[in-house]
């Protein structure tokens, strides 16, 4: 990475789940799956704003909210909806199939915007009032065990509201960052490769 680039985005390493900024800043990456909030009736859509706002303020951590669109192709965008139909509830699956029967006959598309929400976790590695600074092995380590408190936290908040959370992975944790800071999706068939001496600096 370029410095000028180095300088915005001090990405020090990628590895094992986490993503290292500067010496001390770790982060983790959650997709979240959308709730339909335009299919829900008034009710549910009030339940739903609270049940958020409940979530946030029980929250003794930041978390930052990220919506990335993304352009796709239609035949993808089909198949990866059919692939996930039974995920959604049972109700919501006829209004699916009519959604699906709509892009198939809408001749003059071609791509769709699609909206990912993710939700960044970090841990700072220093407490200045009860330990010194510390790097290295050690503190990814301790790193992996907070982050990981705090997912199962957004998890189990966010669960009942309907939203899933999974986790992104070394690989998809470089995939996101170049995204996020080349405004397209890697190629196919990149070579991502980590090493491990990066922390030790």
């Amino acid at each position: 990475m370029a410095r000028s680039m180095q300088r915005l985005f001090p990405i020090r390493a990628i590895g094992g789940d986490l993503c290292l900024m500067d010496r001390d800043r770790y982060l983790a990456v959650l997709e979240a799956s959308p709730v339909g909030f335009a299919l829900k009736d008034e009710r549910e859509r009030r339940a739903l704003v609270l049940g958020f706002a409940r979530f946030l303020n029980g929250l003794t951590f930041p978390v930052q909210l990220l919506i990335k669109t993304d352009v796709v192709r239609l035949d993808d965008y089909l198949a990866e909806m059919k692939a996930r139909e039974a995920d959604l509830e049972a109700h919501l699956r006829p209004a699916l199939g009519d959604y699906l029967r709509f892009l198939n006959e809408s001749q003059h598309l071609e791509h769709l915007l699609r909206r990912r929400f993710y939700i960044v976790l970090s841990w700072l590695g220093t407490d200045t009032r009860s330990r010194p600074i510390r790097r290295g092995e050690g503190l990814w380590e301790e790193a992996e065990r907070e982050l990981a408190r705090r997912i199962v936290v957004v998890d189990q908040g966010l669960r009942p509201l309907g939203v899933k959370v999974r986790r992104q992975g070394t690989e998809e944790l470089y995939r996101f960052i170049f995204a996020c800071l080349n405004g397209r999706e890697a190629e196919q068939g990149v070579s991502w490769s980590w090493d491990s001496s990066l922390l030790l600096k």
